[in-house]
């Protein structure tokens, strides 16, 4: 036994020897900086040195090379959590422990802050054991924590169904060329190589061997900001993200939640000066693999921002410029604006680095999907159809798309800078890059569009007063919160209305002009507006929609986004019936307070809408019919095209099928049935539910039916409207009322009620043409099984439109600041 524990502890002697005379031999290479590490490439070793314990700093991982799918999510240079984190020794291991910032206590007793502290609990991140222990600096073995799939990449692959993968240690190693230090940051990057399963079409579409998914992981130990930044209080009408706390020391009667906005630090030279020179400008660079004139556009419309913080009272001190050289995209010391590849096109999106104590932006950092200006030009093409034998390529596509992405680098730099978005902003003169904006395109009386004001090409008036609310030097002897107090009151006596995400993403959505992608002071005018040039375009389209030697075949992508051209206003316009004008307003403020649309406008939009969903609208044009040949070798059905129930020919019903799902499922959603039922229980002058049903039935079923292919849409969207009327009053969120309403409709269209006129199937059961009279059939059958065994009987599954995003209708993440 005595020889058994004296063996032992030769061999730990030993080791500790044996390191020490490598070190001495240099072949461990020492990287000085905020906290010193030692590598060993040829062991691929990479050991810490720690010599303050207990002192906070931030840990972020990200992912510096990605997987290139927009469905799976994980792009490079996407940011994980930011932390914060200190070592912590605990006997002969060194741990990693995660603080517990989202309850505080700022109190001079210290019982009392120990008694929050350990009331909630901590995250131990990992568990280190400790080499060596020397003249108060510890030696840890860090390779297998730099090895760990900290950015959860095979938890992200499993919750989007690609497989069932893990981390693959023998094929997994640190990335020496882009691990470094300096004094304020350390860098360390790893490939990590995971491996398993493959069970979805996305990761085998962009994964060589996708049984072994191999991406580049960051984790960066950054050191915290000092104490010097003076947090600002987050106020829900100024436009900004936040970070919250709970605060124990609150007194009684106070909120305990405190809210902080998030932005960059930035400082007068001289803050007596109205306009001064900021000590540090806020500083963007643009990726170095971002081709021209994608680049040009890029930093173009970045500058924007300048004009909005000299606004707020600083001079020069916003810009754009082109990364240097030498610096890496994911150190920690610089704002970045990634171009972004993926196999799909896809989200554009900001995030950034903050200080979790207080909402500091330490690092901006904007992906931008490079697909995206492609959608554009795909747009413009279909509307110009510009490829006429012998004439060049008009220039009007290529310079649209690039007026789209100066908007869009303005759009998610704002997001970085602190701002969420405002999707009531475009019809107030487009006030907002923060607004999705679809292009705004008109048509003279000859038919020549124009795109010359698609996109706005400056930034807003209200980006301007909402810099100003987060940057703005309060001037010494005024108050915080009455200074900002009267820039929020200026802002709103302007016009200005602020409304984001939650209220415009919502199906059941109900203001007025808060949506996405949508255009003009009345959703359901700039709808009809819309229509018109969709319309004529879509009669003069043909071959000159494509290049020379194209697959005819490719005309359909060109078709597309100009049939669904109005497919985000349409979506604009349904919200308008049942809907609520409405702001944050905040006790005591100026804002206006919250009013019922008036009944001109919801009837108004319910015109519109039965506009759009008129046969004579929704059917194209027969000769687009007849040009639109099955996919060739090559170029198979994809998400871009229209989908088929024909098999490999092109399916004309599926067009207007897509409109009237789209169409029907705004309409009658739930949450819009029962305001609409109820708004005339307060006002007897506004929209029924019942009343809406009763012109969308008539409108619908009154139509006369002829045996072509628009009568083949009348039967498609009337058998539409059953099935979306028998799902909502089988919706959960439906009222009792709303239900009875729907059932009594429905049971109208096949027994002889109190008014005859609504009995639209009785009358055509028997008639003359077989087609009418087995379609009718078929929908009294449909509905009395429902109406006797309505838990038995399926609507059948709603068939995919084809993508829009990011031009799209849940660009979620997208843009949101993480």
């Amino acid at each position: 036994m005595k020889k058994t524990l004296l063996l032992a502890l030769l061999i730990v002697y030993n080791a500790f020897l044996g390191f020490g005379q490598t070190l001495d031999k240099n072949k461990f290479v020492k990287n000085e900086g905020f906290i010193p590490f030692y590598t060993q490439e040829d062991k691929g070793k990479i050991f810490l040195e720690i010599t303050d314990l207990e002192k906070e700093f931030l840990y972020v991982n990200s992912l510096a090379a990605g997987i290139g799918s927009n469905d799976i999510g994980l792009d490079r240079g996407q940011l994980g959590r930011t932390r914060i984190v200190e070592f912590r020794k605990a006997g002969n291991k060194l741990l990693l422990v995660h603080k517990n910032y989202d309850f505080r206590a700022y109190s001079d007793n210290p019982s009392e802050v120990k008694s929050v502290k350990d009331a909630f609990a901590e995250s131990v991140l990992w568990g280190f054991e400790i080499s060596e222990e020397e003249k108060g600096k510890i030696l840890v073995d860090a390779t297998t924590f730099y090895l760990q799939d900290a950015h959860q990449v095979a938890e992200k692959l499993g919750s989007a169904r690609q497989g069932t993968y893990k981390t693959e240690p023998s094929r997994s190693a640190i990335y020496y060329p882009m691990t470094k230090n300096f004094p304020q940051n350390t860098e360390v990057e790893a490939m990590i190589t995971l491996t398993g399963t493959p069970a979805g079409a996305y990761i085998r579409s962009v994964t060589p061997s996708p049984e072994a998914v191999t991406v580049r992981q960051r984790h960066s130990f950054i050191e915290l900001p000092d104490e010097n930044y003076q947090p600002r209080e987050f106020d829900t009408r100024a436009g900004y993200f936040n970070i919250s706390y709970m605060d124990f020391t609150s007194s009684i009667g106070e909120p305990m939640v405190k809210k902080f906005i998030s932005r960059h630090r930035l400082e007068k030279k001289d803050p007596n000066l109205a306009v001064s020179e900021a000590v540090k400008p806020i500083v963007y660079y643009l990726d170095r693999g971002t081709p021209e004139p994608v680049r040009s556009a890029l930093i173009e419309g970045g500058n924007w921002w300048n004009e909005a913080f000299e606004a707020a009272g600083f001079k020069d001190a916003f810009r754009v410029e082109l990364m240097p050289e030498e610096a890496d995209p994911m150190d920690v010391r610089y704002n970045v604006i990634q171009w972004v590849h993926r196999s799909t096109r896809g989200w554009s999106y900001g995030s950034s680095v903050r200080d979790p104590r207080t909402g500091e932006i330490i690092k901006g950092h904007v992906s931008l999907g490079s697909l995206r200006v492609r959608q554009d030009f795909l747009i413009a093409q279909g509307l110009l159809q510009p490829f006429e034998d012998g004439k060049p390529k008009n220039p009007k596509m290529l310079e649209m798309a690039l007026a789209r992405l100066r908007q869009l680098s303005a759009h998610e730099i704002g997001h970085t800078i602190g701002l969420s978005h405002n999707y009531s902003s475009s019809p107030n003169n487009r006030s907002s890059v923060m607004d999705y904006p679809y292009p705004f395109i008109t048509m003279d009386a000859n038919g020549e569009i124009d795109l010359s004001k698609a996109y706005d090409d400056k930034i807003g008036d209200w980006d301007k007063l909402a810099i100003r609310y987060g940057y703005d030097v309060i001037p010494d002897g005024q108050e915080d919160q009455s200074y900002l107090q009267n820039l929020l009151e200026d802002t709103y006596s302007a016009g200005h209305t602020f409304i984001s995400d939650m209220d415009s993403r919502h199906p059941s959505g109900s203001h007025p002009t808060a949506h996405l992608w949508d255009n003009g002071a009345s959703a359901s005018k700039e709808l009809m507006r819309m229509m018109e040039i969709r319309s004529k375009k879509m009669a003069s389209f043909g071959l000159n929609a494509i290049d020379q030697n194209q697959p005819e075949a490719l005309m359909e992508e060109v078709l597309v986004p100009l049939y669904l051209m109005h497919r985000y206003q349409l979506e604009a316009t349904a919200k308008l019936l049942g809907g609520l004008d409405y702001t944050y307003k905040v006790k005591g403020d100026n804002q206006r307070t919250q009013t019922r649309l008036n009944g001109e406008q919801q009837r108004e939009a319910l015109t519109s809408l039965m506009y759009a969903l008129n046969p004579e609208q929704l059917a194209l044009p027969k000769h687009i019919i007849s040009m639109i040949p099955p996919r060739p070798l090559g170029y198979g059905r994809n998400r871009e095209t229209f989908p088929s129930r024909n098999g490999l020919n092109f399916d004309p019903l599926a067009p207007a099928e897509n409109v009237v799902d789209m169409a029907f499922g705004f309409l009658f959603e739930a949450g819009r049935a029962n305001r609409l039922h109820q708004q005339k229980l307060f006002d007897v002058n506004l929209p029924s539910f019942s009343e809406v049903l009763d012109i969308v039935f008539k409108d619908i079923f009154d139509r006369k039916f002829e045996e072509n292919y628009k009568g083949e849409i009348k039967l498609m969207t009337e058998n539409k409207l059953v099935d979306k009327l028998i799902e909502l009053s089988r919706d959960p969120q439906s009222t009792a009322t709303v239900r009875a309403i729907v059932r009594r409709k429905l049971k109208d269209l096949v027994v002889v009620s109190q008014d005859p006129k609504f009995s639209f199937l009785l009358g055509r059961i028997n008639s003359q043409n077989n087609t009418l009279n087995n379609h009718s059939q078929y929908l009294a059958d449909k509905i009395i099984s429902y109406l006797d065994l309505p838990e038995q009987l399926n609507s059948p599954k709603t068939i995919e439109i084809p993508d829009g995003a990011p031009i799209g209708s849940e660009e979620m993440a997208c843009d949101f600041d993480h």
